[in-house]
């Protein structure tokens, strides 16, 4: 598997769609009717805190914490196929329904502190996999977010290996959601990709989790 991981890395790499600096290209899917694909990744760059501070008595001192899933938002974009003049190729092109998505994580960076540990390399040996339900209409451009990180990998594993940014826990991630045209059954996977980077970062991140208590 880690073989596997490693060429599709380097495939899509050489097409130019990963990037330890930021994310978010898209690969059209071309059914029978329409194309769909992903205009945009927000954030294209992820920071996911390991671990949220609570002061849950009020004394200016952090005595509890807790974990949280991360999402990010994802713009799906539906245009009718064309012919070569530029018309419509089927009067009644189809909506487009998604039932799951997948992610594949592929270590960014050689010093990985994560990629270290089997207990922490191992929550990424495998693509996660998740049921969506998520319909596109022909001619839409369409927002929805998706949970990308559990807090069960934080609680578990994440929070003890990727306690600052100095730990490079950073993964280049490929997102394919598996799609299928309602009217003509065509299936297509549409891809996209974005970066995460795990870490405890102060006073929760840049995508408004939630912050950190301020406490000692």
């Amino acid at each position: 598997m880690k073989k596997v991981k490693l060429a599709l890395a380097a495939g899509l790499l050489s097409a130019g769609l990963l990037s330890c600096g930021g994310g978010g290209s898209g690969i059209y899917g071309g059914f029978d009717t329409v194309l769909i694909g992903v205009s945009q990744v927000n954030p294209p760059k992820l920071e996911s805190d390991t671990l949220i501070l609570q002061d849950n008595d009020g004394d200016g001192f952090c005595d509890g914490y807790s974990f949280q899933d991360d999402a990010l938002q994802i713009t799906l974009k539906s245009e009718p196929i064309k012919d070569a003049n530029g018309e419509v190729i089927t009067p009644n092109p189809s909506p487009v329904y998604i039932d799951r998505y997948r992610l594949t994580f592929v270590s960014g960076v050689s010093n990985n502190n994560c990629e270290r540990y089997k207990s922490c390399r191992s929550l990424f040996a495998q693509p996660y996999e998740q049921f969506t339900s998520i319909t596109i209409n022909p001619n839409e451009e369409l927002t929805v977010g998706l949970v990308v990180v559990l807090a069960s990998w934080k609680s578990s594993v994440l929070s003890q290996y990727c306690a600052t940014p100095l730990d490079n826990c950073i993964y280049n991630v490929v997102l394919e959601l598996r799609g299928r045209e309602v009217l003509t059954g065509s299936t297509k996977t549409i891809r996209a990709t974005f970066n995460v980077q795990f870490a405890n970062y102060n006073q929760g991140n840049a995508q408004g989790a939630t912050a950190d208590a301020n406490c000692q």
